[in-house]
């Protein structure tokens, strides 16, 4: 499976997994009305954010000489995700992106322009807290004290 394509079937299936816990979609949804985020928009911006994240890890591994991009992200510890989406130099995640499809290439491009422009600053961070508050939040009904991608299922 392309690295890019699991980055974002994982970055989807966590999301599901945060909505599948009562009040989680709605609580994240009025979140980005309060910060006068459009929601559908939003909620693209976080998916790819997410992915990008996750896609970071990724390449970290295969750098140090993971061979199997499909075992290793089911293994991604969900706090190291959080890390790269919180800690991690922004302008890191947009490194050694493949050749994205038109619509991946869109939801990047807009996420270039939050972490670029001083005055989007804010909505990037937010969005960032937003993954941190998701990740915690599935990671804390999980039955594992350290979850991983597959716990999710």
């Amino acid at each position: 499976m392309d690295v890019w394509v699991a980055c974002v079937t994982w970055s989807e299936r966590i999301l599901r997994a945060v909505d599948r816990i009562p009040g989680e979609r709605r609580d994240r949804l009025e979140r980005f009305r309060t910060w006068s985020m459009a929601p559908v928009t939003a909620e693209t911006l976080l998916k790819t954010l997410l992915t990008l994240s996750i896609h970071a890890l990724v390449l970290d591994a295969v750098a140090q000489g993971e061979a199997d991009t499909g075992a290793l992200v089911r293994r991604l510890r969900l706090a190291e995700i959080e890390a790269a989406a919180t800690a991690r130099p922004s302008h890191e995640l947009l490194a050694g992106l493949p050749r994205l499809g038109e619509e991946d290439q869109l939801h990047v491009d807009a996420l270039r322009v939050l972490i670029y422009d001083d005055a989007s600053a804010l909505h990037l961070a937010r969005l960032s807290q937003m993954i941190r508050i998701s990740l915690m939040t599935i990671a804390a009904a999980l039955p594992s004290s350290d979850p991983i991608c597959a716990d999710i299922g």
